[in-house]
């Protein structure tokens, strides 16, 4: 049995598609409300302004994400560590499937509001933080087993980072049948740099 949404979410739903569109300055208050079928005044009673709500919305949005990385990295437990440096890779990079949350996430990445930048950049630099731990997990277990350098760690978690950026922006150039050609060329050239110094020793 569904339940109806709460004025609350109404709002949350409404801005969030409107600033995955429009942004944060593009998106005005009246146009949420009026999406909801509010006075904008009645948002005041839910959310202080619209800074309080968009940053509610980056928050909710991250910790969705989280839940469902986390879950990934549970189903690759058992899978070999190629597959598992490649779902990872797909994890940041499949963004066909993106939802309105992820596609505002992106977007926020790519052109937060000027004066929530330095804010939002610590928020996201913690969340990648929490990403690079099962990064970490995987590259270690290739290491043990002879596929990577355990001692270009650091190179080497910053190449993925380098290229799954990147095709974020890709993904915002190029038709998708070009990204789709560009996105596994660079995820064998991720594969042949992450094997490389293990295949010199």
């Amino acid at each position: 049995m569904s339940t109806e949404p709460t004025t609350s979410e109404k709002i949350k739903q409404a801005a969030l598609t409107m600033f995955t569109e429009s942004g944060y300055e593009g998106a005005a208050l009246s146009e949420i409300a009026k999406a909801v079928g509010i006075k904008t005044p009645s948002i005041y009673a839910h959310y202080k302004s619209k800074e309080q709500l968009f940053v509610q919305l980056i928050q909710e949005v991250i910790a969705e994400e989280r839940k469902q990385y986390m879950e990934l990295l549970y189903e690759l437990e058992q899978e070999p560590v190629k597959q598992q440096v490649y779902r990872l890779f797909a994890f940041f990079t499949d963004l066909k499937h993106m939802s309105t949350g992820q596609a505002f996430l992106k977007r926020t990445i790519l052109v937060p509001p000027r004066h929530l930048r330095d804010q939002l950049r610590q928020d996201f630099l913690h969340y990648e933080n929490e990403l690079t731990v099962g990064i970490v997990k995987v590259l270690h277990q290739g290491a043990q087993e002879g596929l990577f350098d355990s001692a270009e760690e650091e190179r080497l978690i910053a190449a993925f980072y380098v290229c799954v950026d990147g095709m974020l922006v890709e993904n915002q150039l190029y038709a998708e049948e070009l990204f789709e050609k560009r996105k596994k060329l660079v995820w064998q050239s991720l594969w042949q740099l992450w094997t490389m110094t293990a295949r010199e020793d």
